[in-house]
């Protein structure tokens, strides 16, 4: 992720512990099913350890009583060639929001293991306000309500699970 910081700069940090699951349909207008994928919240690394303790704490994710944020969907709508939207809900300190992903499909290949994978480029913005994040929110991204402030990206690998299965596995993220 990337989050606006005082009002000039950018914080880009990571979740270095996570796990998800998808559900690869066959339907040529849906990418894939049902996903989850659960990214526990004391794993946050913006590379500064006293901003991810202060990020850990009950100012912001609170990990103790919050330890993961879970980004959950699947309906999925093709857009253009290799692009897709999909509709999802994220949950933050337990407050759920919509959050809409925008979806690249880079590619399948078959790695050397055998197994088939996609590769596929993942993003969309947030508004901290929306889920609660609003500690010191005017001095570090402007008026409340004024836009996106984090921006969220990842690559993603999915490889298949079972041979005759439908399910997936993420197993590459950043």
């Amino acid at each position: 992720f990337s989050a606006r910081h005082l009002l000039v700069g950018r914080v880009d940090g990571r979740f270095d512990s996570f796990e998800g699951r998808l559900t690869i349909v066959e339907d040529p207008e849906q990418l894939f099913g049902p996903f989850e994928v659960t990214f526990a919240a004391a794993s946050i690394d913006t590379r500064v350890e006293v901003r991810d303790d202060d990020l850990r704490s009950p100012r912001f994710f609170d990990a103790e009583a919050f330890p993961d944020l879970v980004l959950r969907g699947g309906v999925s709508r093709h857009a253009s060639d290799g692009r897709w939207s999909v509709e999802s809900q994220l949950t933050i300190r337990g407050v759920t929001n919509p959050v809409p992903l925008e979806v690249t499909v880079r590619g399948v290949a078959v790695d050397a293991r055998g197994r088939s994978k996609a590769a596929l480029a993942v993003s969309a913005a947030i508004q901290r306000v929306d889920f609660g994040l609003t500690a010191e929110l005017l001095q570090e991204s402007g008026p409340q309500g004024t836009g996106r402030d984090v921006e969220i990206r990842a690559d993603v690998e999915a490889f298949l699970l079972s041979e005759g299965g439908d399910e997936a596995s993420t197993e590459a993220a950043s």
